[in-house]
């Protein structure tokens, strides 16, 4: 099979993806969609759970198991679209539309590279096309164990080709700032809790977060403030969720026993995603680097399912973050031919030789 006839049905894949409303949850349809096209090609190695779907390929001789993991899901369309999120308009060589970048190049990659594959030799591939990546637990963080069982995994989201060997926790904590109600015009009947909501942002604001990590340290940011029910009345108590980013040095559980310690009032609401790092000795990163030499690092700021894995991860896809979630999002037809040669180069390389051992180093799962 010729690249440019792969190419080209790779392009129509995108376009026919993008075309099918799949918010987090509402995945259905697009999963439908997807089943019927994988089992085209692969009919008797795709199973589905719930909305996400894996395909089994086994090779003829024992050797190492890889994992090919992406997203099939979007978020809602942001503010500033001018184009239709849905169309999967092409112009130029660009084609437009949400989840175009994030992840739907990356899932049309993989499944390219598989079929380029052709038969195994040795090893064993699995590719998991997951749902409810941006938001929700009936994804990848839900079926993970009931995979075979893998030594490696590629997380595909966009990266701009450059892998990224290591992936900030996510935390959601809910503090709360506490006082005494009373009318406004006698405040010192009372005590504001504004008051104490200062001394605690001051407290969060003194936390050592520094480390010797990519991003330089966890973040700590209060995204949504509430308190108050009326104009004449001294709030009792400001409610602020913080958006909390984890490294492997500054981890959950050191957040966590950080707050306990300077004794901030709060509840955890998510805790699922910790900080993730594979070792630049393991043999995926290995195979990476002799089948793309010189291939580029990448700093990955966000979160993605390779928080759930169990094995030596790094997440590499084409596009690039900054157009996610944003107006106007598009991935380029360039782009996606060199996700698909990156990907068919690391899949041959990785599955040439019998199982070696494996070499992983995550953080408090």
């Amino acid at each position: 099979m010729g690249i440019n006839t792969i190419l080209d049905e790779t392009i129509a894949l995108l376009k026919a993806l993008v075309g099918i409303p799949s918010l987090s949850g509402q995945e259905e349809l697009v999963s439908n969609y997807l089943q019927t096209y994988l089992q085209s090609y692969f009919p008797s190695q795709v199973q589905r759970l719930g909305n996400n779907l894996i395909v089994d390929c086994p090779g003829i001789s024992d050797g190492n198991t890889l994992l090919l993991c992406s997203h099939i899901d979007t978020v809602a369309p942001a503010q500033g679209w001018v184009r239709d999120p849905f169309g999967a308009e092409v112009e130029g060589d660009k084609i437009y539309g949400l989840g175009s970048s994030d992840a739907g190049a990356s899932v049309v990659s993989l499944i390219a590279a598989l079929r380029l594959l052709g038969t195994l030799r040795y090893g064993r591939i699995i590719l998991c096309l997951a749902a409810e990546e941006e938001a929700g637990n009936q994804g990848f963080t839900k079926i993970e164990p009931e995979l075979p069982r893998y030594d490696a995994a590629i997380f595909g989201e966009p990266t701009n080709l450059g892998v990224a060997t290591s992936m900030r926790g996510n935390m959601q904590v809910v503090m709360r700032s506490r006082g005494v109600s009373c009318h406004s015009s006698r405040p010192w009947q009372g005590r504001n809790a504004c008051d104490q909501f200062v001394k605690d942002l001051q407290t969060i604001r003194s936390l050592d977060l520094k480390d010797q990590s990519s991003w330089g340290g966890a973040t700590i940011e209060p995204t949504i403030v509430s308190g108050g029910k009326s104009v004449n009345q001294i709030p009792d108590l400001v409610e602020t969720t913080l958006d909390i980013r984890t490294t492997p040095d500054k981890n959950n559980s050191w957040v966590e026993a950080e707050l306990k310690k300077n004794g901030m009032d709060f509840t955890i609401v998510f805790n699922r995603r910790h900080p993730m790092h594979s070792d630049s000795d393991s043999p995926l990163l290995k195979a990476i680097q002799r089948a793309c030499p010189g291939i580029s690092s990448y700093v990955f700021n966000g979160t993605c399912d390779m928080a759930y894995t169990k094995a030596p991860s790094v997440v590499l896809g084409p596009g690039s973050s900054e157009r996610s979630h944003a107006a106007d999002e598009f991935i380029t037809i360039s782009e996606i031919k060199e996700a698909i040669d990156t990907y068919s180069a690391i899949l041959k390389e990785y599955t040439a030789v019998h199982k070696v051992d494996a070499v992983v180093e995550s953080t408090t799962h």
